[in-house]
């Protein structure tokens, strides 16, 4: 997977004022996803709140999954 994210955006009072944004996100070369808006954390999010920055998590409570190598690269 090859995944372009930003984060949601806050203004000096801590309100939000975009979204999060998946830019694009590929599995095995394949644009699967471009330009989604995500208004929030998952229904099973740890947290259920947001902020401009904070821990990756994965989530992968749909079946198996297999993670060789995590890299987080900020742009």
């Amino acid at each position: 997977m090859d995944i372009t994210f930003r984060a949601p955006r806050f203004n000096e009072d801590g309100a939000k004022t975009q979204n999060a944004l998946f830019e694009k996100v590929f599995v095995n070369g394949q644009l699967v996803h471009e330009n989604q808006e995500a208004s929030g954390p998952t229904r099973s999010a740890k947290f259920n709140d947001e902020k401009a920055s904070g821990p990756v998590m994965v989530q992968g409570d749909h079946g198996p999954i297999a993670i060789r190598k995590f890299l987080v690269t900020p742009l």
